[in-house]
């Protein structure tokens, strides 16, 4: 679902997993990394692996990409996208990075069901 909101088009995707009770929304905000975030929605959907690490969540999606407008820093909640391990990124909490990543937008809902994913974890990334 492409919403546009004063000038700044977004998506929204959900998060889906056996091991969650509600599905997680992702708000993509298409000015942040506009290369990253179309070539992930013309994806959607896919199924990746999880690998959680302690203030971060990682999510496998292989997308072919580069870096834009790289960041090193997360907030809570904040959603990004690592070309160089090919993964999703979401930030549990405020986190500082050993590299740049391109940052994609933010979890709407559902940011404590992230905390149940542990390592191994499917998940599915689909459109609204």
């Amino acid at each position: 679902m492409r919403n546009r909101s004063e000038g700044i088009e977004k998506y929204l995707i959900y998060i889906k997993s056996d091991s969650l009770l509600n599905k997680i929304s992702i708000e993509l905000i298409r000015h942040l990394s506009p290369i990253t975030i179309e070539r992930l929605y013309r994806h959607l959907p896919m199924v990746g692996m999880v690998v959680r690490d302690s203030n971060l969540l990682y999510i496998s999606a292989p997308l072919d990409t580069r870096l834009e407008k790289p960041r090193n820093r997360l907030k809570k909640g904040f959603v990004a996208y690592s070309p160089a391990k090919k993964m999703l990124l979401i930030a549990l909490d405020d986190i500082r990075l050993n590299e740049s990543v391109n940052s994609l937008g933010r979890v709407v809902s559902g940011l404590d069901e992230l905390i149940k994913l542990r390592t191994g974890n499917m998940v599915r990334l689909e459109r609204i």
